[in-house]
């Protein structure tokens, strides 16, 4: 009788301890600083600014996110990261960008976690001017990529 209950206080115990932890554990979640969630790169066109500068660096294929095309432009008020998103759309369109080049750009500054980035909805550099997004945001290149695959998948029915 007395190894039942022992066995009976110790479950007890065991359980008390259990839900104890769990509380402990859920407050030191809830106590911890949060992180900002990841939010998708939205485009509100309510919030578009035009902003002109001179670019420092340009790079084709940016390790850091959005992936695609960045630019570093000195502008008035600083060092700006801008999104211009994929290259092959800037060569397809006959658009290069060096150090030193003049632009103009037209579009948003959205938060990731690596900071913030301007998304280029138009960029004019000289009398050369190339809409990179649709007036929502939507970025051509991808509109673009898709039509052009519609097409040659509709060029290869033809073929047979």
């Amino acid at each position: 009788m007395q190894m039942a209950t022992r066995v009976r206080i110790a479950s007890f115990f065991s359980v008390i301890l259990l839900v104890l932890s769990n509380v402990v554990w859920a407050q030191q979640l809830a106590d911890r600083p949060r992180q900002p969630a990841m939010r998708t790169l939205a485009y509100d066109a309510t919030q578009e600014t035009v902003v002109e500068g001179t670019v420092l660096s340009y790079t084709a294929e940016s390790p850091t996110p959005p992936i695609g095309a960045h630019l570093v432009l000195q502008t008035a008020s600083g060092a700006i990261d801008v999104h211009l998103g994929a290259a092959r759309f800037l060569q397809a369109n006959n658009f290069s960008l060096a150090t030193g080049d003049s632009v103009r750009v037209v579009g948003v500054s959205s938060g990731t976690r690596q900071g913030t980035v301007f998304l280029v909805r138009v960029i004019q550099k000289g009398g050369q001017s190339l809409v990179l997004r649709t007036a929502n945001g939507a970025p051509l290149f991808v509109a673009r990529t898709r039509a052009l695959g519609a097409q040659k998948a509709q060029q290869q029915e033809g073929a047979r």
